[in-house]
């Protein structure tokens, strides 16, 4: 038996167990499982997108953790990922995109807050700049969608076609800022899933032409602000210089010691404080 659908499950067993909600919502692009807190804290609500590959089970903790810090959280599954399906089998990331940008618009009513990793990050920008006057606030941590040159952006989409265990091991130890000892045991998942199938397809649709130009982040308006690991291991380092480089003024950049590309998976807590934080300042 593989181990991540195993995991995902009893995830989503125990957060159902202690009141955390899940549901699906129909698009075009395919049926998408998402994870519904009803907080008991205050300020804006709150929507956590995951990046490439992941899922929404992967923040269980952190969706624990913040249930008595946040008013509401939505956690959605993009198309192929966790427990969402994808209407098409050649899936591409603007199929991923548009089906996400869906869930968004029928769930939020009022300024909400956006905290996107890796794709999510890319996703959260994207639907900040489509939707200024949805987003009260944007936490992107390790995003993608810095404008790369075509060496640097072939190596980022190369880690990601996924051929061998090797491959497979490589590509998880780089998510973290310690690896665990059980990534080897993950290995046939990441493989099964990055080497045939939607994800396979979906990879192979990045296009230069989705990373965003500097006038486009120039007008990004949301307060914003983005969490880069000193533990970035997966995206390139002239991602954060373009970042440093183009993103307005009004945006924070921190570089936490010790958070990775997903930092929630190794750092849960940390990335439940710096969440709950930054939904404070905006109350």
């Amino acid at each position: 038996m593989f181990v991540l659908p195993l995991a995902e499950r009893l995830i989503r067993r125990r957060l159902n167990a202690i009141g955390i909600e899940s549901g699906y919502h129909p698009t075009r692009q395919g049926r998408l499982h998402y994870y519904e807190v009803r907080g008991e804290g205050a300020g804006p609500p709150l929507v956590i997108l995951h990046g490439f590959g992941a899922s929404a089970s992967s923040y269980g903790r952190v969706l624990a953790m913040l249930r008595r810090r946040a008013s509401r959280i939505w956690a959605p599954e993009a198309p192929a990922h966790g427990f969402s399906s994808s209407a098409a089998a050649r899936l591409t990331v603007d199929d991923a995109y548009a089906a996400v940008s869906d869930f968004l618009h029928s769930r939020l009513t009022e300024p909400t807050v956006l905290f996107g990793n890796s794709l999510g990050g890319a996703f959260a920008i994207r639907y900040a700049l489509e939707h200024p006057e949805r987003v009260r606030g944007l936490l992107l941590a390790s995003p993608a969608g810095a404008l790369l040159d075509a060496q640097d952006f072939a190596a980022l989409t190369a880690s990601f076609r996924v051929r061998s265990l090797g491959q497979a091991r490589s590509l998880l130890d780089r998510l973290y800022h310690e690896p665990p000892w059980y990534n080897p045991l993950l290995a046939p998942d990441i493989l099964r899933r990055f080497a045939v199938g939607p994800l396979r397809h979906c990879l192979e649709s990045f296009r230069p032409e989705h990373m965003f130009t500097p006038d486009e982040l120039a007008a990004l308006r949301p307060p914003p602000l983005m969490l880069w690991g000193q533990s970035e291991r997966l995206l390139p380092s002239t991602s954060l210089e373009f970042f440093r480089r183009v993103l307005p003024a009004h945006v924070r950049i921190e570089e936490p010691s010790e958070f990775g590309h997903c930092p929630y998976l190794d750092r849960p807590r940390a990335v439940a404080d710096k969440i709950a934080d930054f939904l404070a300042e905006l109350r």
